[in-house]
C-alpha cells in the first residue's frame, strides 16, 4: 500500500508539473506571437520612413529640375507622411516591450522634428534655394536615423521571437518526459489504480494534445515566415531590376553634380539589395529542401588553381594581397560554381575585417584520410570568444555598425555553411583576439576516378585553340 500510495503521489505530482508546463507554454506561445507583432509593426514603421525618404527626393529633383514642385509631388509627399503617422499609432497597440528600444512616442518626436523642418518649404514654388537645400540635406539625415532606430525596433522583435520559440520547444520537451514518467506509474500501480489511471492519462492525453497542438501552430508559423521570406524575395528582384535600370539611363544620359551621385547611390543599393534578395531566396529555399546542385567528380589540383586565381583577383579589386599554398590532391564530387561562392565568401569576409591593404592566406590540403582542408586566414582583429559560436547564424554580425558601412547583410556565412553541408562537408572558425581569424571547409574526397573532370578554366582551354 505504501508502494501504491507513493506512485499515486508521484502520478500527482506529474500530473500538477504538467498542467503547469502547458500554462507556461500558453503564456510564453502569447508572448511570442507578440513579438512577431513588434517585429511586424518595426517593419513596417521602417517601409514607412522609405517612403517618406523616396518622396522627399522627387520633390527634390523636382525641384532642382524645374525650380518648382508639381502638385502630384507634394500629394505623394503628404500621403506618405500620413502614412508614417498611421503606423506610428498602429506600433502603440503593441504590447510592452523593452523600455530601452525606441518606443511609439520617439517616433512620433522624431517626425514631428522632421516635418516641421523641411515640409513647410515643400511649395509649388521654391523661393529660397539656399534655405530649401539646407532643410532637404537636414531633413535626409533625419530620416536615415529614424530608419536605423526602426531596424533596431525590428531587430528586437526578431530576437524575442527566437527566443520564445526556444523556451516552448525547452518547455514542450520537458512536458514529454513528465508525460511519460506519469504513464509508467500508471501502468506499474496495476488494478489498485486502475480507476483513477483511467482518468489521470485522460488529463494527460488531453493536455499533450493541447501542447502539440501549439507546437503545430508555432511550426505552420515558422513555415508561413520562410515561404513570405522567399515569396517577398522573388518579387523583389524585378523591381530592384528596374531601379537598377532606370538609374543606370539617367546616368548614360549624361547626369552631373549631386544628381549622378544620387543616381550612382541608387545603383549602388539596388546592386547591394538585389545581392541580399539572392541570398535570402537561397537561404529560404534551403530550409524547405537541400540547394540545387549540379554535382560533378572534379580533380582538385585544377580545381584548387582556379580557385586560387578568382581569389587573387577579387583581393586585387579590393586593394588587398592574397599569399596561397594549395596542396590538396584527390577527387571530389561537388558543385564547382557552388563550391568556388562558398571560398570566395570566405575571402571577401577575410578581405573586409582584416587591416586596409593586408594579407589574406588561402590554403588547402588534407586534414584527414579521406578528407581535404580549404582554409582562409586573415590579420584583422579576430572574434571575441562569446561571439565565435554565433557567427555561422543568420543576419548575425559581431561588429554590426561595420558591418552596415561596409554593406555586410550577416547572411555570406550562413550561405557558405549551407553550401559545405550540401557537399557533405563542414565549416569551422577559429579567432583569437587580436591575432585574425581562420575559416575552414572540409570536403570529403570521392576515391580516385580516372575519368574526373577538369576545371571549368581546363574545359574552355580547346575552345579558345579552336577560335
Amino acid at each position: 500500500m505504501v508502494a501504491v500510495g507513493g506512485l499515486l503521489v508521484a502520478i500527482i505530482i506529474a500530473g500538477l508539473i504538467g498542467f503547469w508546463q502547458t500554462r507556461s507554454i500558453e503564456q510564453v506561445s502569447a508572448e511570442a506571437l507578440g513579438y512577431v507583432e513588434l517585429e511586424d509593426e518595426g517593419d513596417d514603421i521602417r517601409a514607412a520612413i522609405l517612403d517618406v525618404r523616396h518622396y522627399h527626393r522627387n520633390v527634390y529633383f523636382n525641384s532642382l529640375n524645374t525650380g518648382r514642385v508639381t502638385r502630384e509631388g507634394i500629394d505623394e509627399y503628404e500621403a506618405a507622411r500620413t502614412r508614417l503617422y498611421e503606423e506610428i499609432d498602429e506600433l502603440n497597440g503593441v504590447g510592452p516591450y523593452d523600455p530601452g528600444a525606441p518606443q511609439p512616442e520617439d517616433f512620433r518626436r522624431w517626425a514631428d522634428e522632421y516635418f516641421s523642418g523641411f515640409r513647410p518649404l515643400v511649395q509649388p514654388t521654391v523661393e529660397d534655394r539656399e534655405a530649401f537645400d539646407k532643410a532637404s540635406e537636414r531633413g535626409l539625415e533625419q530620416i536615415e536615423q529614424m530608419e536605423l532606430e526602426a531596424e533596431k525596433l525590428d531587430s528586437l522583435g526578431e530576437t524575442l521571437t527566437d527566443d520564445s520559440l526556444q523556451r516552448v520547444d525547452r518547455a514542450a520537451k520537458t512536458s514529454e518526459f513528465v508525460l511519460l514518467g506519469a504513464i509508467l506509474g500508471l501502468l506499474l500501480a496495476g488494478a489498485a489504480l486502475a480507476y483513477a489511471a483511467v482518468r489521470v492519462v485522460n488529463e494527460l492525453k488531453r493536455l499533450y494534445a493541447g501542447q502539440q497542438e501549439t507546437a503545430e501552430k508555432l511550426a505552420e508559423v515558422s513555415r508561413q515566415k520562410t515561404d513570405f521570406l522567399a515569396d517577398v524575395s522573388h518579387e523583389l528582384r524585378t523591381p530592384l531590376t528596374v531601379l537598377r535600370g532606370n538609374a543606370q539611363v539617367g546616368l548614360a544620359l549624361g547626369a552631373e553634380g549631386e544628381q549622378k551621385q544620387l543616381l550612382e547611390d541608387v545603383v549602388d543599393e539596388s546592386k547591394r539589395m538585389s545581392r541580399m534578395v539572392e541570398e535570402l531566396l537561397f537561404l529560404a529555399r534551403s530550409d524547405s529542401s537541400p540547394p540545387s546542385l549540379a554535382p560533378e567528380t572534379v580533380s582538385v589540383p585544377p580545381l584548387m588553381s582556379e580557385l586560387a586565381g578568382r581569389a587573387t583577383v577579387l583581393a586585387r579589386e579590393r586593394s588587398a594581397t592574397l599569399e596561397t599554398d594549395m596542396r590538396a590532391n584527390g577527387t571530389l564530387r561537388a558543385d564547382p560554381t557552388r563550391l568556388e561562392q562558398a571560398v570566395l565568401i570566405l575571402v571577401d569576409n577575410a578581405i573586409k575585417y582584416g587591416p586596409p591593404g593586408g594579407t589574406v592566406t588561402l590554403r588547402s590540403g588534407a586534414t584527414r584520410p579521406g578528407e581535404i582542408g580549404i582554409t582562409v586566414e586573415d590579420e584583422g582583429p579576430g572574434i571575441p570568444k562569446e561571439d565565435l559560436p554565433r557567427v555561422f547564424e543568420r543576419f548575425y554580425r559581431v561588429d554590426k555598425a561595420r558591418s552596415r558601412r561596409m554593406g555586410g547583410t550577416g547572411l555570406g556565412l550562413p550561405i557558405a555553411k549551407t553550401i559545405v553541408e550540401a557537399h557533405g562537408g563542414h565549416i569551422t572558425a577559429e579567432s583569437r583576439s587580436g591575432r585574425g581569424t581562420r575559416m575552414s571547409i572540409h570536403l570529403p574526397v570521392t576515391p580516385h576516378h580516372p575519368e574526373a573532370s577538369p576545371s571549368r578554366s581546363d574545359r574552355r582551354q580547346p575552345q579558345k585553340a579552336e577560335s
